[in-house]
């Protein structure tokens, strides 16, 4: 095969496109810091690298619904931490009113306190969080104690949030069954009937009767309390070890797709003297033209 001029100049050629192409995908690892910057460059690494960010954006969502769980417990334990000290200083009021020697003047303004702690108590059973009242179950929309008529509109729905696959935790509590319950005497109905008894200087009714009533709608509070106590513990256990994990799959990502920078330049320098010894080659096997010889 006869070999011409214009063979050796696109072999030439085609050596150094083929250098200069070496040479930019260099230089673009060194600008990205990403071995990884087309499906091309590597197709088992993207494969995991897509793996890894799929799960490191499904653990973003996951920890979003833990901080909003969390938040929310928390805007419920204070709430059931104000329920307790608010009946805590009812209890105070039927202890003292329980006292026979007490003139109708006194009752009538332990009365009138006990009056105002309910309607303080109600605005704890209405509590909301970011617009969503946490007492009212599945109608988080509409305040669940209604102050003027006494009723409870609230459901006894409990919702959970998904923290991990296949893993659920409830957030809310029944507000029903702290504020309105089946079981144990209703705490508003218990304040009103302890202001009718301090109005009509009842002692032995607030003695024999308010007192426990008011005790069992603290039992009750406080047990919801460690309840809620748990649920945090386990939410804030669980935010820990996911973030833990992402730390790990952070460093296999950056080990998929992360440049090694110091051997991306070195390689890069060693290009580019490939690439210069192909211009002096080829400046130097190419033959001289007729016009050399003319001149």
């Amino acid at each position: 095969m006869r070999v011409t001029t214009a063979m050796l100049l696109n072999t030439v050629i085609h050596d150094l496109n083929d250098r200069l192409t070496k040479m930019a995908k260099r230089q673009e690892e060194l600008s990205s810091g990403r071995r990884l910057n087309r499906p091309s460059d590597d197709p088992g690494g993207v494969v995991s690298a897509l793996r890894f960010r799929a799960e490191l954006a499904e653990s973003f969502q996951y920890k979003q619904n833990m901080d909003d769980a969390i938040a929310w417990l928390n805007t419920t334990d204070a709430a059931l931490r104000e329920a307790v000290s608010t009946l805590q200083r009812v209890r105070e009021i039927a202890v003292a009113g329980s006292n026979q020697t007490l003139p109708a003047e006194s009752l009538e303004a332990l009365a009138e306190e006990v009056a105002q702690l309910k309607a303080h108590l109600g605005d704890v059973a209405n509590t909301d969080y970011a617009g969503r009242y946490i007492f009212a179950g599945t109608n988080t929309q509409t305040p669940p104690y209604d102050p003027g008529t006494g009723t409870w509109n609230g459901t006894n729905d409990i919702f959970e949030y998904e923290i991990a696959p296949g893993v659920t935790v409830p957030v809310n509590i029944d507000g029903q069954a702290v504020f309105d319950s089946a079981t144990l005497p209703k705490v508003f109905q218990v304040l009103d009937d302890l202001i009718a008894d301090l109005q009509n200087g009842d002692a032995g009714s607030i003695s024999s009767t308010r007192i426990g009533e008011i005790d069992q709608n603290i039992d009750n509070i406080l047990a919801v309390l460690a309840e809620v106590g748990a649920r945090v513990n386990r939410l804030e256990m669980a935010k820990s070890r996911m973030e833990t994990t992402d730390v790990d799959l952070t460093n296999l990502l950056a080990q998929v797709e992360d440049a090694d920078m110091a051997r991306a330049l070195m390689d890069l320098k060693s290009q580019e003297n490939v690439y210069r010894a192909t211009l002096a080659v080829g400046a130097r096997i190419i033959q001289p033209s007729l016009v050399d010889f003319l001149r």
